[in-house]
């Protein structure tokens, strides 16, 4: 890996330092990850909104930048690296418009940071929250999210590499805090992202909706389609896209659930449009290197405990007795709490081993003065 554009500054205190480990990579994530969002300049009507939407369900887990920024990720995403180490974020969501590639936006995903992969998709339609009518949920609230796919697009999520990192992407961008267990109430917000049809059939079927409603002059039956979501004009085509047609778009819808009650003990669960919708077409994608996406799906080694439980310092001998090794730091026999006699106090400034031999010379002495009364008695008595 590159060198850091930020060199780390040494922590000055406990705290700095603190922050500082904080920020580096852990084997296991347990808190929600912050995302960037930020627009390049001249960007369409279209992606302001889906920035705003998809800004909206990532709070408050979200920076949002509000200056446009010349930035081109694929070619050069020196910036992106920047703004991670910065503002220790790991996402980035870019809105992008170009009249080779319009309505874009660009998921990128960091490691250590540094940008390890990205993939960019093209906005089809969009629908914002106020197009929907109800109780939007909380900020923050963590969705539950469903992937499926029509025929014969069945196993595109878990085959095909590009949907396979769209699903990784959203799952690690939309995830929170990690909990033991959700109660029942709490689920508030269902994404359902669904694998449909192609780019082409996707336009040539709003063609035919917005064609048939126009020649229909009773209005019964009249395809309703978004402003937002209408096909661009000005001669662009999805055909003079630089993007493969080939590949089924994705259906983003937002769902709030409504717990009803059933007779049951479990209640019945009912699904309301809540918003923003999308239709997204897959484009460009850079997938990771091998050794980085290595590092970054690093899990913590689990200890086996198959075998017997390891004793530090504690082996068995040739004679099968467990044999443990003690360490016990050198003791100075000057501070051992000695008999209180008379002749065996210090005075002030002798040292250990003098008042040892001081007490040995007293004891000498009062031993050869006893010895002496004893044979003074003696000669007495003989005497």
């Amino acid at each position: 890996m590159s060198t850091p554009l930020i060199a780390p500054s040494k922590p000055k205190n406990a705290r700095s330092k603190r922050a500082a480990d904080a920020r580096q990579p852990t084997l296991v994530e347990k808190s929600a990850k912050t995302a960037i969002v930020v627009r390049t300049q001249g960007v369409s009507e279209k992606v302001k909104v889906a920035l705003s939407e998809l800004n909206q369900l990532k709070k408050p887990h979200s920076i949002s930048f509000s200056k446009s920024n010349q930035i081109r990720p694929f070619e050069d995403a020196t910036s992106l690296n920047f703004w991670s180490v910065k503002n220790d974020a790991s996402l980035f969501l870019i809105g992008t418009h170009t009249k080779k590639r319009p309505h874009g936006l660009i998921w990128a995903r960091c490691f250590s940071g540094e940008v390890m992969e990205m993939l960019e998709v093209g906005i089809e339609e969009v629908m914002a929250m106020s197009d929907f009518k109800g109780i939007k949920s909380a900020a923050g609230a963590v969705p539950l999210f469903h992937f499926s796919a029509v025929e014969p697009h069945a196993n595109l999520w878990e085959t095909h590499p590009t949907f396979t990192q769209f699903k990784s992407i959203l799952l690690d961008f939309f995830r929170g805090n990690e909990l033991d267990g959700v109660a029942l109430k709490g689920l508030e917000r269902v994404i359902s992202v669904t694998i449909g049809g192609t780019a082409s059939d996707e336009a040539n079927a709003r063609a035919a909706g917005t064609e048939a409603a126009n020649n229909g002059g009773s209005g019964k039956g009249k395809a309703v389609e978004s402003l937002i979501g209408a096909i661009p004009t000005g001669g662009a085509t999805t055909e003079s896209w630089d993007e493969d047609n080939s590949l089924p778009v994705v259906h983003f819808r937002t769902y709030t659930a409504h717990f009803m009650r059933s007779g049951l003990p479990q209640p019945r669960v009912e699904l309301s449009p809540h918003g923003p919708h999308f239709t997204f077409s897959l484009r460009r994608s850079q997938l990771p290197t091998a050794e980085v996406w290595k590092q970054a799906m690093k899990k913590k080694e689990k200890k086996s405990t198959n075998g017997p439980k390891k004793s530090k310092n504690v082996d068995i001998d040739e004679m099968g007795d467990k044999v443990g090794r003690v360490y016990v730091d050198s003791q100075d026999l000057g501070k051992l709490q000695s008999r209180k006699f008379k002749g065996l106090k210090r005075k002030p400034g002798e040292s250990a081993g003098g008042a040892d031999a001081e007490g040995d010379e007293a004891d000498a002495s009062v031993a050869d003065a006893s010895a002496d009364q004893g044979e003074g008695r003696k000669r007495r008595k003989e005497a």
